[in-house]
């Protein structure tokens, strides 16, 4: 049973990672998409201002992630008992491999001649890519909230684990001189490829007898006349009431998260007179690698410390305190035209702030989700866990949205 246990954490561990998987490859790709919408009537790339297309790439693809994330999070919460949890789990996960498989061949097609053709297209597929990866999310909430606590751990750090991964090969791109389009292409290979994988972990573990074992005791038991237990209105209403703080909570952590980075975040400079360090180097390893690697430990970490308690006001203290990193970030070295005045310029002042940062998102929201489905009884975990998922959406849409407020002040 306890080798079994290990396999599933480790199928869990992988399943978490596939979630924002989409998010993270769409984003360390910026220099690919730059290069697609660039103004193509320019031979020196580098000379030309930012095309129209440049400009709105980037907020764009904030939006256009994070609404039909939240959409259908929500939408999850309220009705995914409508459909068998298995079903909503392969489809999605089916969908977003064939949506990464298009996007990877689309890096090696020619789309100078139709760029604002492409644009579209790469929103529409930005669209139904995070709404898959919503309802994949939700779904997987739901089924590491029926396991012991240790197995949201592993959903939550495997979230991380994509960001760590994707910014790694962001780096590795770097140092051996890929063109962006070659670039993209391995990024976005390298994601259907672990996608496949991740489908080939679900399919496995759902056959184990460890999996069943958890499913089954704790699977809501069925009224003929109506819905699940758990899964009428008023029922729905009740479970909220008991989570509502710490999916507050929740919320909360990736809405300041949301709100600083990466939009916030990358406006930073650095004081480094190194011009690989300051130009080249400086963001994927400060800002991206670093961040991805902080949240990773810091949920990790979570999972074996795990205080606060539950129900402890101490966590909600922390996640409301996490509010003071956006003035600090504004404070550090930025674009000296600023309005706002430069208070940490030496690099070692962002590296700390960035560390911080990372590590408190990641222990902050991996407590909230462990605990959120642990404050009901185990035939409502599901329904919290689904809840949960639909509050981090709300955290990560607010968040989005107000970060072109925070970039515009720094």
């Amino acid at each position: 049973m306890l080798s079994k246990g290990g396999v599933v954490y480790g199928c869990f561990l992988l399943l978490g990672l596939g979630t924002l998987l989409p998010w993270n490859f769409f984003i360390t790709a910026q220099t690919y998409w730059d290069f697609k919408f660039r103004n193509t009537s320019h031979t020196n790339e580098t000379m030309s201002e930012p095309t129209e297309l440049q400009r709105l790439y980037t907020p764009m693809q904030v939006c256009f992630s994070q609404i039909p994330n939240f959409v259908f999070l929500f939408i999850n919460a309220l009705f995914s008992h409508k459909l068998p949890q298995r079903l909503r789990l392969l489809v999605s996960l089916t969908l977003m491999i064939i949506l990464f498989a298009l996007t990877t061949i689309l890096t090696q097609i020619n789309t100078d001649d139709w760029q604002k053709g492409f644009f579209i297209l790469t929103i529409l597929i930005i669209i139904l890519i995070n709404s898959s990866g919503a309802i994949f999310q939700c779904g997987l909430f739901g089924v590491a909230g029926m396991f012991p606590e240790k197995y949201m751990t592993a959903v939550v750090a495997g979230q991380a684990l994509g960001g760590v991964f994707a910014s790694g090969a962001r780096i590795v791109s770097l140092s051996v001189g890929a063109k962006d389009e070659n670039a993209a292409f391995i990024y976005f290979m390298i994601a259907v490829v672990v996608m496949i994988l991740t489908l080939t972990a679900y399919l496995y573990m759902s056959k184990t007898e460890f999996y069943n074992h958890y499913t089954n005791c704790q699977a809501p038991e069925k009224d003929k006349s109506g819905p699940p237990a758990g899964r009428t209105v008023a029922e729905q209403i009740e479970t909220f009431k008991d989570i509502w703080p710490i999916g507050l909570s929740v919320c909360g952590v990736f809405a300041v998260t949301l709100g600083a980075f990466p939009a916030l975040c990358v406006k930073i400079i650095s004081h480094s007179e190194d011009d690989k360090w300051a130009n080249v180097y400086f963001q994927p390893v400060v800002t991206f690698l670093l961040f991805n690697v902080g949240d990773y430990i810091g949920r990790q970490g979570a999972g074996f410390l795990m205080w606060p308690q539950r129900g402890s006001k101490i966590l909600y203290i922390m996640v409301l305190l996490r509010v003071v990193f956006i003035p600090l970030f504004l404070l550090c070295n930025h674009n000296p035209n600023s309005a706002i005045p430069t208070v940490f310029g030496h690099d070692a002042w962002y590296v700390v702030f960035m560390l911080l940062f990372s590590l408190s998102n990641g222990y902050c929201s991996s407590l909230c989700m462990m605990y959120g489905p642990k404050m009901v009884s185990e035939d409502k975990a599901e329904v919290a866990s689904s809840m949960m998922a639909a509050m981090l959406g709300l955290g990560l849409l607010t968040g989005g949205l107000s970060s072109f407020a925070f970039a515009l002040i720094g």
